[in-house]
């Protein structure tokens, strides 16, 4: 089974696609619907809503959209109380919906602010519809019945559409005919058919799986660490951006994905690796594209340059292969410029050779994380840790080890 998320900017062609996907033989859910439904008059969602923000929220008894946005627009706390509200009502629906479905299947989900709200994370594979930005304003006011004055205001009330590109495994170009974006559908259907029927999923032993967290850093960019990752991804399901843009140090403010922009990020994005990938095979196995794509939006909340990205890209493919095989490769850096491609693909720059001194400690010290560490950079700062993250992950972690992290992540503060 193949879970694959949908989205693109207003009156890009979406809806086309998963019309043309479901009539291909994939199962789709209209995600937006759901999210409606779920706040209808008389949930419990939209009276939690209005215990939240007020009765300025209503209007003749229904949740007021505009309102309730102006609202949280601004303000990434009030965001993630009201994603607490709705959101979990909307992924149990979700959810239920994926488990009824064949073994096998492809499934899409549909939804219009996947990457604005950060939950594009949840899915194995995005898809991206975009079309020409004249072409896109003359479809909104086609439909809407819009002037282009009104029309233009609703665009860039969204992600720009070239920016939310850079988030998908897939982009589809609807600009031009119905018939043309039809093909486009097919074509990426044909590359997510294979993916559904492969298994990537294989137990890897819990040392090896967090054997890079117990050696590598305790620290990361912004106030963010590895543990309190992985523990709100366990807590949730899912590695989603939103909650984490809120525990950001110093606040950021406006949605996720903007927060970069806002402070120095006082850490290499790459520090949150080793979590990032015991997260990753736990819930899905090995996948290299998708850990990729996941390290860079990742690195999106912290990083506005891309060369930082791209190396968290890199130490993350890395750690994957060693945790998975057990051992530390003596073609690490082999390795390491074989996946060079794939995470300047992601990062948007070559990952230059930051990690170069990581490596070479690492290879020299394969069977002892603190001599790795004490190696790179004398035991200091970054390099030393994202050494022992490596010589960890290929090592393992004791027993002891093991049930301290997880005392810590069970204990630490929500």
């Amino acid at each position: 089974m193949l879970h694959v998320g949908l989205t693109g900017g207003i009156a890009t062609g979406k809806t086309q696609v998963r019309e043309r996907l479901a009539a291909r033989g994939c199962r789709t859910l209209d995600l937006d619907q759901a999210a409606r439904d779920a706040v209808a008059p008389g949930s419990e969602a939209l009276a939690e809503i209005v215990a939240a923000f007020g009765e300025r929220v209503l209007k003749n008894g229904a949740l007021d959209r505009a309102a309730l946005g102006a609202l949280v627009f601004a303000d990434a706390e009030a965001r993630v109380r009201l994603n607490a509200i709705v959101h979990p009502r909307v992924r149990e629906l979700e959810r239920r919906w994926a488990a009824a479905q064949p073994k096998g299947a492809v499934l899409v989900t549909d939804a219009a602010l996947l990457v604005e709200t950060g939950a594009h994370l949840r899915f194995d594979r995005l898809v991206v519809v975009h079309c020409e930005p004249a072409v896109q304003l003359a479809r909104l006011r086609a439909r809407d019945g819009l002037d282009e004055r009104s029309a233009q205001a609703r665009i860039e009330a969204q992600m720009p559409v070239a920016e939310k590109r850079a988030f998908g495994h897939f982009l589809i170009d609807s600009s031009g005919a119905p018939e043309d974006t039809s093909r486009a559908a097919d074509a990426v259907l044909e590359e997510l058919r294979p993916l559904a029927a492969r298994s990537s999923r294989g137990a890897v032993a819990p040392g090896h799986l967090l054997g890079g967290l117990v050696h590598g850093p305790r620290v990361g960019p912004r106030g963010l660490d590895p543990e309190g990752l992985l523990r709100l991804s366990a807590e949730r399901g899912s590695l989603e951006l939103e909650p984490l843009a809120a525990r950001l140090e110093p606040k950021a403010t406006g949605p996720w994905y903007d927060a970069a922009r806002q402070a120095p990020p006082g850490g290499p994005a790459s520090a949150l690796a080793p979590a990032l990938v015991a997260w990753a095979l736990a819930s899905r196995g090995v996948d290299a594209d998708f850990l990729a794509s996941a390290a860079a939006s990742l690195a999106r909340l912290t990083h506005v340059e891309a060369a930082p990205r791209a190396e968290a890209c890199l130490l993350a493919l890395l750690l994957q292969d060693v945790a998975v095989h057990r051992s530390l490769p003596r073609d690490l850096a082999e390795r390491a410029q074989r996946h060079r491609g794939l995470a300047a693909r992601w990062g948007e720059s070559d990952p230059g050779d930051a990690l170069a001194p990581v490596l070479e400690a690492a290879r020299a010290h394969p069977d002892d994380p603190a001599a790795a560490r004490a190696a790179a950079s004398g035991g200091r700062g970054a390099e030393g840790a994202l050494a022992g993250a490596l010589v960890g992950a290929a090592l393992g972690a004791s027993d002891a080890a093991l049930a301290e992290l997880l005392e810590r992540i069970r204990t630490r503060a929500p």
